[in-house]
């Protein structure tokens, strides 16, 4: 093995504890640029629009997350597969994986964009969006609908790249793609002045709106994309890939499906299960629709760093188990739990202490901000509760036990957050304060799962933290589909 792949075999060998530091750190600064996508978009929407303009970007948000989040599920199954074979060292298994992936994704993506598009208004409508922003809502949502394959082709590139351990990489495309939304966004949308050398130049003065953010996120989006692909044909990978390996193989896309279909699932419900928060956050009003926009932003950079780890402790379990490293593999969970756990106390204290201040830079009405953090102070608590969950989540992932992941999900979004923020919101004098406790008693049911799901692993044997003999290579080259 040349020293290119013993580069990307560190998740298996040498220091687990950095090497999940050393995943995790370009990941979260990758997945913080990513949230600047929306949250530049809501910011500067918020200082130059109003209420309405700033609740139809939040609720456009929401419904594309639920559209992606299936195909992003799926991608999660090719990460662990290309894990897997890497661990294995059996790289042209891990070559027909890439290929795999990046065909499957391709079909769906063509497919999926028309389908969305025609369907932006009916869905609008159905999120009980105030009239304010349904208009606002339709343009932006028609307009990144259209951009879904290129959305989706940036992300599975990424996706690649987690699953031969290199979080890096896809950080610089993530960059790229930020920096210029952050231009579009300022044009598009704003209208000032800027002094240069003792003059003033104007910026902006299209004033398009959450339509001028819609067009600078996909622009931006299409463009990393594109410089991703032709880093990957110059770079090229340490072992052997060609325009052969593209052809769907019926092994390698079982495999792919059997981890992201479930996770797919679980997160269309939990998607759906946030849209109806959301519309019966709409029915209290366009500023507490607008605070809770808010509110979802700034959740998104709090959420960072488990999401950075699942993802860490994911590629690392996938990658030992391949290797037969079973106790490596939950130690990967152990550590990036605790890594999770001291980021989720510090962002809780933070929400405690000046949530008003984090929240008013999306927006300048003083009124949206407070409903914000009203939202804020009682959802943190979920910052510490999913420190065990993400981490527990990535590691059965790895393991390809995305099933339990995906049933625990739905049975906490559907079965406890919905009631509970319903409940929650029929209190006579209720705010957003009420509703954000359904977050962290949701993520408590989903810990109640895991734990009793472990141990019944452990005690009916079918799950082994010993080391061993690597379980048979579930992508071993094969004959492709025909």
């Amino acid at each position: 093995m040349n020293s290119e792949q013993d580069k990307e075999r560190y998740l298996v060998e040498g220091n687990l504890p950095v090497g999940l530091l050393k995943f995790a750190a370009p990941f979260m600064l990758a997945y913080l640029l990513q949230a600047l996508y929306g949250a530049v978009d809501l910011m500067i929407i918020g200082q130059f629009c109003d209420a309405g303009a700033v609740s139809a970007v939040g609720i456009g948000a929401q419904l594309l997350h639920l559209l992606l989040s299936v195909l992003f599920g799926l991608s999660v199954g090719g990460t662990v597969l290309i894990g897997y074979n890497l661990g294995a060292k059996n790289p042209e298994g891990t070559a027909n994986a890439i290929g795999s992936t990046a065909t499957l994704f391709a079909i769906i993506a063509l497919a999926v964009a028309p389908i969305a598009a025609l369907s932006t208004e009916r869905c609008v409508r159905a999120m009980q969006t105030p009239p304010e922003a349904f208009e606002y809502a339709c343009q932006y949502v028609f307009i990144c609908a259209c951009g879904i394959p290129f959305i989706v082709g940036y992300n599975v590139v990424g996706a690649i790249y987690r699953g031969l351990g290199d979080s890096f990489t896809p950080t610089i495309f993530v960059a790229v793609a930020c920096a210029f939304n952050v231009v579009g966004d300022l044009i598009l949308i704003g209208d000032f002045n800027v002094p240069v050398f003792g003059t003033s130049v104007h910026v902006g003065g299209f004033n398009l709106g959450p339509a001028g953010a819609a067009y600078a996120t996909v622009a931006a989006q299409g463009l990393s994309f594109l410089l991703a692909l032709a880093y990957m044909r110059r770079k090229r990978f340490s072992f052997e890939f060609h325009r052969t390996n593209f052809i769907l193989r019926r092994k390698s896309v079982v495999e792919i499906l059997k981890v992201g279909v479930p996770l797919s699932f679980q997160d269309v419900l939990t998607g759906l299960s946030f849209l109806v928060i959301l519309a019966i956050v709409n029915l209290m009003g366009v500023q507490e629709s607008a605070g809770l926009a808010v509110a979802e932003r700034v959740i998104g950079f709090l959420l960072l760093p488990p999401i950075a780890f699942s993802a860490a402790v994911s590629t690392a379990a996938a990658q030992n188990l391949g290797a037969g490293k079973n106790g490596r593999a939950f130690r990967a969970f152990l550590y990036g739990t605790c890594y999770s756990l001291a980021a989720g106390l510090i962002f809780w204290g933070l929400c405690q202490v000046c949530p008003t201040a984090i929240s008013g830079l999306f927006a300048h009405e003083t009124s949206v901000a407070e409903q914000s953090a009203r939202y804020l102070r009682s959802f943190s608590l979920d910052c510490i509760m999913v420190a065990f969950i993400f981490n527990i989540n990535g590691y059965f992932c790895g393991a390809s036990r995305s099933m339990i992941v995906s049933a625990h999900s739905i049975f906490a979004a559907v079965c406890v957050r919905i009631p509970i923020s319903y409940a929650f919101s029929r209190i006579d004098g209720a705010t957003l304060w009420h509703v954000g406790f359904a977050a962290p008693l949701a993520t408590l049911s989903s810990i109640l799962i895991c734990v009793c799901y472990f141990l019944w692993l452990r005690r009916t044997g079918r799950l082994s933290l010993e080391d061993g003999e690597a379980p048979p290579d579930p992508a071993a080259p094969e004959q492709a589909a025909a």
